[in-house]
């Protein structure tokens, strides 16, 4: 198991690099490491194996949907009114049939798959590699260590004298700004630890310089993911941020209470919705809004393609991992090319397909009520669930506002963030009950 956190701790290592840099071997690369993590996890004892697979089962319908999705895509369909328009199109102009599908370039869907797959096992070799607590606290300072680190980046970037250091296209900018927020996250997540830990029943108990210089470094890496964010984040992704940390307080607050998670999930409920109100309070003044409208960064180009494919596209999408086949057909004359749109939710959209989009947004809410309340719920290492249950809604707002989903590097971060949550959403003792 030694060789299995091992190659995810390198796994994470070079998340750094690939936030700034996009080659297809790299990610290919990363795609086979995701594997043979799979394969010297699955060879731990069948205990854990039949653990991690209680724990996901839940998640099940969550983590198959996308894949089921992209297959649906790429499958010859005999029904023609499900199928692209561009292949009814394809059949006229060579006058013979052509078998139709949703997706309009079955390749690249399928090369989405293919990392989709490769994100979903790492996502299942954390869980299986995290069950063991001490592995876990491993893992997370590294996760920890990492994202703190690109939030060191973005300050050596804008006040080192090395401003070559993050790219400025929106891509990279957005990748650094989600691993900032995630950094926040987590630091603050374990302030919170650690304050309830040694300081919560108001005495002091076991308290040293070891644990003070712990303490001490947390609190700079809170610090510097904060600065970081505040030059990289809109309003609004300083606001998820927000909602995020609200989530923690909440979690600890109602383990302090001995409250039931109901009440607490309730209350940040109307937190949100309130986030919401003053959101959608913003675009009343427009005639009509979308999603669109929704990503503050995006340029004239982005904002025009992104409206005119949203308004073409099919309800079943074009097929995920299609844009940069269709980003010539609607680039106008002689105009530079967009590399990508404003939000990964308007990608989605456009490739997923709108009701498709719907139920993945609903998905990721179930996801968050399952870690929230495994959060409250656990014991003493409540914060791997918690900072799950917040990293996953502050990514959901993010979605929304700009692209840095679409990064792999983010993408990586967020996997492993969740498999340790899901991991650690029960104790073993209480996993066997």
């Amino acid at each position: 198991m030694q060789i299995s956190i091992r190659l995810l701790i390198i796994v994470l290592a070079a998340c750094p690099a690939l936030a700034t840099i996009h080659i297809p071997l790299v990610e290919q690369l990363v795609s086979a490491a995701a594997a043979m993590i799979l394969i010297c996890a699955a060879t731990r004892e069948q205990a854990d194996i039949s653990g991690a697979a209680r724990f996901i089962s839940p998640l099940a319908l969550s983590l198959a949907f996308p894949a089921l999705w992209m297959i649906f895509q790429i499958t010859p369909l005999p029904f023609a009114g499900l199928v692209n328009p561009i292949w009814r199109m394809t059949t006229v102009a060579l006058g013979e049939p052509v078998a139709g599908r949703i997706s309009i370039s079955p390749d690249d869907t399928l090369r989405s798959l293919m990392v989709y797959l490769a994100m979903l096992s790492l996502l299942i070799s954390t869980v299986i590699v995290t069950r063991d607590r001490h592995r876990a606290e491993t893992l997370f300072y590294a996760l920890s260590t990492v994202t703190t680190f690109m939030s060191a980046m973005v300050l050596i970037s804008r006040f080192g004298g090395v401003p070559g250091l993050i790219p400025s296209t929106d891509g990279a900018v957005s990748a650094f700004a989600a691993a900032a927020a995630l950094s926040v996250l987590m630091n603050a997540a374990t302030i919170i630890m650690m304050i309830g830990r040694n300081w919560g029943s108001g005495v002091a108990q076991g308290v040293s310089t070891p644990l003070l210089v712990q303490f001490a470094l947390v609190l700079v890496g809170l610090g510097i993911s904060i600065a970081a964010l505040a030059n990289l984040a809109s309003i609004g992704l300083t606001a998820a941020v927000a909602l995020g940390f609200v989530s923690l307080i909440l979690v600890a607050a109602s383990r302090h209470l001995e409250v039931g998670w109901w009440p607490a999930l309730i209350l940040f409920a109307i937190v949100a919705a309130i986030g919401a109100a003053i959101a959608i309070t913003r675009l009343q003044g427009m005639a009509s809004w979308t999603i669109v409208d929704l990503a503050p960064a995006a340029n004239a180009a982005q904002r025009s393609m992104a409206q005119r494919m949203m308004a073409d596209a099919p309800q079943l999408g074009n097929g995920v991992g299609t844009f940069q086949s269709l980003e010539p057909v609607y680039r106008d004359f002689e105009a530079t090319p967009v590399l990508e749109l404003p939000s990964a939710a308007i990608t989605m959209a456009t490739e997923w397909g709108k009701p498709a989009l719907a139920f993945i947004v609903l998905m990721v809410a179930y996801v968050f009520i399952v870690m929230f309340r495994a959060a409250v719920r656990r014991g003493r290492d409540s914060r791997y669930a918690s900072t799950a249950a917040a990293g996953v809604i502050v990514l959901l707002c993010e979605a929304f506002l700009d692209n840095g989903l679409m990064n792999a590097a983010v993408q990586i971060l967020a996997t492993i963030t969740i498999g340790i949550g899901i991991a650690q959403s029960m104790g073993r003792t209480s996993a066997g009950n």
